[in-house]
């Protein structure tokens, strides 16, 4: 009888949406992962006319892993949303890991708050806040930045009130988010648009987009999510959007808060991953 000198190779997926562990089988002593963070929460506003930043979104990473023995796998949590002045929190990591070797994803950074700076550039970079801008024909509002994509990245900082985060620079690059529109709109010089979340990785760890305002009756230009982002919310009458849970998507800027009013940026969304093998 012949024998088979080719054996049949399966190769087999597990994925987890929430925390547990891959079992490894005997024989085998490697596997490839697809590795996502907790996106960012967007910033907050407080009794202001400016807009929030998009959160960052949570590091995505694919690689091989050599294995010795089962793995524990951690799925990082999306940040909080900034209430009121305050900026978002940064999504948790993500990590893969066995008794010799452990992988890790950034969380994705918070978006700032009015006029700040992105606090935290781990994953991808959270959006600038808007800037204040103020005209003889009455007071305007800058938009916040869109959030970085992840990508775990260095920390890139300072960015400056408006400006979109940086795309993550370690790791799978993810894009860069886009700064609030300063062009002229219906005869303004400043309109309350606001910046678009960076692109992730395969529809994961995308930027949330930053927050915007209306102003005299005049149209929005809503900041939009990318890759699970969540979109940007709009003055007092759009929420701010939450990261797609399990994609690591940034969270969306809050919009202005008027004159009396504190808006809450949205929450980012959870992390993931995908163990691949072969027996």
């Amino acid at each position: 009888m012949a024998t088979n000198r080719y054996p049949k190779v399966t190769v087999k997926t597990e994925i987890f949406l929430t925390s547990g562990t891959w079992t490894r089988p005997s024989g085998v002593d490697s596997i490839d992962y697809f590795l996502v963070a907790g996106g960012g929460g967007g910033g907050g506003t407080a009794n202001t006319a400016a807009a929030a930043g998009g959160g960052g979104g949570g590091g995505v990473l694919r690689g091989s892993m050599p294995v010795v023995g089962d793995v524990t796998v951690t799925i990082g949590a999306g940040g909080a949303g900034g209430a009121g002045y305050n900026y978002g929190t940064a999504g948790s990591d993500s990590v893969c890991t066995d008794s010799t070797t452990t992988i890790t994803a950034d969380g994705g950074g918070g978006g700032a708050r009015r006029g700040g700076d992105p606090s935290n550039c781990d994953g991808g970079c959270g959006g600038g806040g808007g800037a204040g801008v103020y005209q003889t024909a009455g007071q305007f509002s800058l938009g916040g930045g869109g959030g970085g994509a992840g990508g775990n990245a260095t920390n890139y900082g300072p960015w400056p009130s408006s400006s979109g985060g940086a795309g993550g620079g370690r790791g799978t690059q993810g894009g860069a988010g886009s700064p609030a529109f300063t062009g002229v709109i219906d005869n303004y010089d400043y309109p309350a648009a606001a910046g678009t979340g960076g692109i992730g990785i395969d529809g994961f760890g995308g930027g949330g987009g930053g927050g915007s305002s209306k102003w005299d009756g005049g149209g929005s230009y809503t900041g939009r999510g990318a890759s699970g982002g969540g979109n940007g919310g709009v003055d007092n009458s759009i929420n701010a959007g939450a990261g797609t849970a399990n994609t690591g998507g940034g969270g969306g800027g809050a919009g202005s808060g008027g004159s009396s009013t504190s808006r809450t940026g949205g929450a980012g969304g959870s992390g993931y991953c995908m163990i691949r093998w072969s027996e």
